[in-house]
């Protein structure tokens, strides 16, 4: 068994789940995911040259699931033990959650958890001692518990749904029963999580309804890969502007994922995207029906546990997931599809694709180095730090949140045409909040004021729970006034429409406030001032 664990291949597994779950970079401006997606593919890039490496020798390499399963159940116990130990307060969390292990949120924590689950399953089967069995024991009521305790309501449907499954079997009651139980147990869970965070599973219902518009106006193809992004912000002003009294004006807030991996993968390739998906799934049932072991059993419920979690959140975001996912569907499909290769073929795809990883891994030490260099200069707003900007712009000018950071740093040194410029290609991949106040204050301190208010508007439909909205849009309007050249005509005719428009706003003044902070009291007193100099004037 040791010689099995210390094997070359295996090994280079284990390194790839462990930098997929546990690399962390405080020299980034993401320090929680994109290491993580950073290194796993560095790490890939080398897995996959060394096998390569090995197979024009003719040394073929061999996965074994049982100790992958091994080390998939040791990482899923080193994160469930990390996140227990942040919900007794005995190490520090990270942000405004209490249990997120290794992540920066408990949906990342409890998404790789229910991925890893089943494999305890697995490996419960394969051991023989007493003592050792109770220690998988203690390890899945680990793993069980710190799902709970993370408040993951995905996450606790999940364990809930892939728990009664396995045990099924072993459940000592009649066929009836046993499903009138599960169904019982599933809508419990369901109305429980909905009623236990009822705001949050409204404003989800709010981007669920957003996210069907965005469907139904292209439903064929998509949007394209980053096509949520782009456009769904769009779509949640339009519906809240539709209905100003609708309930959802205080849940809606910016959005950056549909919560819902089935209504993504539609947005970006529409039906056509569903269809393949659906064809993938019709396939691996296949492939397990033609050969029903139990490791591929096994397989089916990691993949399962994905599926459900994919209908509440948005596990495909985090590495850890895809390679339970691949690791999936190759023990699936696996004796199922054979590929006869020529040697002398074979050995022009292995030297190509030699060529094809060097080239990735160029271009992915360029990456990481630009994202280290971003994160050096991503607060700073000195006019050095500009030369940077434009010199990471090869690397880096696909990434929205770059291109907003470097239209900051612009609008802070005054280069205003420079940075409208640059928000406004930012704005084709990234429909945002932040953008939309950015680009209002640019056009307000070009003093056209006009489009100032297109946006500052456009900013508080997006998310109308917001305050910011509230205090730029004011003062803008009231330099409109101030600032004309022709007092008089704004006094007949402009400036009764303003104090029109500033009453509207004063339903907002009102508003219940979502997260009280000490901003929204200074926006709210800073407000009531000008609205009173206004009223005196």
């Amino acid at each position: 068994m040791i010689e099995r664990v210390f094997k070359a291949e295996n090994m280079i597994f284990f390194l790839l789940c462990i930098v997929s779950v546990f690399t962390y970079s405080q020299c980034m401006t993401d320090t929680h995911l994109m290491p993580k997606w950073y290194f796993t593919a560095f790490v890939l890039l080398l897995a996959v040259l060394a096998l390569l490496v090995k197979s024009i020798f003719n040394r073929l390499s061999k996965i074994d699931f049982l100790i992958y399963s091994y080390f998939i159940s040791f990482i899923c116990l080193i994160q469930a033990l990390y996140g227990i130990l942040q919900w007794l307060k005995l190490i520090p969390s990270v942000g405004r959650f209490q249990v997120v292990g290794s992540f920066d949120n408990p949906a990342g924590f409890a998404a790789c958890l229910c991925a890893g689950l089943p494999f305890i399953f697995l490996c419960l089967k394969e051991v023989r001692g007493k003592k050792q069995k109770t220690i998988l024991y203690l390890l899945l009521l680990a793993v069980v518990l710190a799902i709970v305790v993370s408040g993951s309501r995905s996450g606790v449907l999940t364990i809930a749904i892939v728990l009664t499954i396995w045990l099924y079997p072993y459940i000592p009651f009649k066929l009836k029963s046993k499903i009138l139980i599960s169904v019982c147990l599933i809508l419990v869970l369901l109305g429980g999580g909905y009623f236990l965070k009822k705001d949050s599973a409204d404003g989800r219902l709010l981007i669920w309804r957003c996210s069907l518009e965005m469907v139904k106006d292209l439903p064929f193809c998509g949007y394209g890969i980053n096509g949520f992004k782009a456009h769904y912000m769009d779509y949640q002003a339009n519906f809240l502007m539709e209905k100003p009294n609708s309930g959802y004006m205080k849940l809606a807030d910016n959005v950056s994922s549909p919560f819902n991996e089935y209504l993504n993968i539609m947005i970006k390739f529409g039906y056509l995207g569903m269809i393949i998906l659906i064809s993938g799934i019709l396939l691996l049932i296949f492939c397990y029906c033609k050969d029903p072991k139990y490791e591929k059993r096994i397989a089916l419920y990691s993949l399962l546990s994905i599926g459900i979690f994919s209908m509440f959140s948005y596990p495909f975001t985090y590495p850890f997931v895809w390679i339970i996912i691949c690791l999936d569907i190759f023990v699936l499909m696996r004796g199922n599809i054979v590929l006869n290769i020529q040697k002398n073929y074979k050995n022009i795809l292995y030297v190509f694709a030699i060529a094809v990883c060097s080239w990735g891994g160029i271009k992915l030490y360029q990456r990481i180095n630009a994202e280290y260099q971003w994160g050096k200069i991503a607060y700073s707003t000195a006019n050095e730090n500009l030369a940077i900007y434009y010199k990471l712009m090869s690397v880096m000018g696909n990434n929205p949140y770059f291109l907003y950071n470097y239209s900051v740093a612009l609008f802070e040194l005054n280069r205003l045409n420079e940075s409208l410029k640059l928000a406004l290609f930012c704005n084709r991949y990234w429909a945002d909040y932040d953008l939309e106040l950015l680009l209002g204050s640019i056009y307000s301190k070009m003093k056209d004021y006009d489009m100032a208010e297109i946006h500052y508007r456009k900013a508080s439909l997006m998310c109308p729970c917001r305050f910011v909205p509230l205090e730029t849009a004011r003062p803008g309007m009231a330099v409109v006034a101030e600032l004309s050249d022709n007092e008089i005509k704004i006094e007949a005719c402009d400036y009764p429409k303003l104090r029109i428009y500033l009453n509207d706003r004063m339903v907002d003044m009102d508003k219940p406030v979502k997260v009280n902070s000490m901003q929204v009291m200074q926006i709210r007193n800073k407000v009531r001032r000008e609205l009173s100099y206004i009223d005196i004037n």
